[in-house]
């Protein structure tokens, strides 16, 4: 039987989900839920159109008469749902999560989590006592990147790291606002912070130098620049480099991870959401590989299936797991704020 979805939030991550869940012979969409019902009811006409030729009309027409809800309590109550993607800003976290948690529903939630570490830690507290299934937007662990690059790296010995995301500010306007986006690192380079921790190890300590140099002329109060310093819990060193003032361009080298182990350096260049290269520099050479896969289909299927089969090990990227790498940029954040070195375990030590 199919799983029976629902959409709290109907954005612009809302609208790549549907693309890929709406073709998902699996799942159903079933009801939907947004504040803003003109903005919803346009992503749902946006998404008819990109798939109303191409996908199976077994799948849209649900999705196309599904109920718009105001509230999402009254949806949860109102609708048979079987689990529940939560796409919405990052400041909006909270009540929808526990309201779903107490309707018996696993959810999926996209990146960050939270923007308030003791919120998050009792979201996934709830979901653990409640033994929902609880995953977290981070599609790049879905991606073949993954495996190629432990496959590649084996059991090598890591010095360093050297990670680049450079972006032009977003127009949203609460995307201006540290309250309410936390920032690039919490809001953005998550995906870099988490892939990192994937594929190196935890990070212990962050130590940054932030500025605002360019985007001063806009309403933003986030830094538009910054550099951070990681120590890693294996001993390895590395640096996050991020901005969000070059909209113009960036050099292709900018767009992604370096890896420098024993005997080797492996590069993924591109960003979540692209075709990737994978560059492997040896003594003997230099190697590229280009792995296209749509990671976040993938991911959502997987959520998907872990819910009509009750396999939580399906699950790549957990609620936990995203505990753990919002821990690690909200430390960021706290070091540009202080000029200080920060501890992550200090921050996830602290009583929820």
């Amino acid at each position: 039987m199919a799983v029976r979805v629902g959409f709290v939030g109907v954005g612009y991550i809302a609208k790549e989900h549907l693309k890929r869940v709406l073709t998902d012979p699996e799942a159903r969409v079933v009801a939907l839920c947004d504040t803003d019902p003109a903005a919803a009811e346009a992503t749902r006409s946006s998404v008819l159109e990109k798939l109303w030729t191409t996908a199976p009309q077994e799948l849209l027409v649900p999705f196309a008469e599904a109920p718009l809800y105001a509230e999402p309590v009254r949806m949860f109550q109102e609708e048979r749902l079987d689990a529940v993607f939560v796409c919405l800003p990052p400041f909006a976290h909270g009540e929808v999560e526990f309201a779903a948690i107490e309707a018996g529903l696993p959810l999926l939630v996209e990146k960050p989590v939270a923007l308030d570490l003791s919120l998050a830690r009792r979201i996934s507290g709830a979901l653990r006592a409640k033994g929902l299934i609880g995953a977290a937007g981070y599609q790049s662990r879905y991606s073949q990147i993954v495996p190629f690059v432990r496959e590649t790296l084996g059991d090598r010995k890591i010095a360093m790291t050297l990670a680049h995301r450079f972006a032009k500010l977003p127009p949203r306007d609460w995307y201006h606002h540290q309250a309410r986006s936390g920032g690039q690192v919490v809001e953005m380079a998550t995906h870099q912070v988490d892939l990192l921790r994937l594929l190196v190890s935890d990070i212990s300590t962050v130590y940054v130098s932030g500025a605002r140099r360019i985007a001063t002329h806009e309403t933003s109060e986030i830094l538009d620049a910054s550099v951070a310093s990681l120590t890693y819990a294996n001993g390895a060193v590395g640096s996050l480099v991020t901005n969000m003032v070059s909209g113009h361009g960036n050099p292709t080298y900018a767009r992604g991870i370096h890896i420098f182990a024993e005997g080797l350096t492996v590069s993924i260049l591109g960003h979540e959401g692209e075709s990737r290269t994978v560059e492997v520099v040896t003594a003997d050479g230099r190697q590229e590989w280009t792995l296209i896969d749509d990671s976040m289909a993938v991911q959502d299927r997987a959520f998907v299936r872990a819910v009509r089969d009750s396999r939580p090990e399906l699950v790549l990227a957990s609620y936990e797991e995203a505990v753990s790498t919002l821990a690690t940029t909200l430390a960021h954040q706290r070091s540009a704020e202080t000029g200080r070195p920060v501890r992550v375990g200090a921050l996830l030590d602290h009583p929820a």
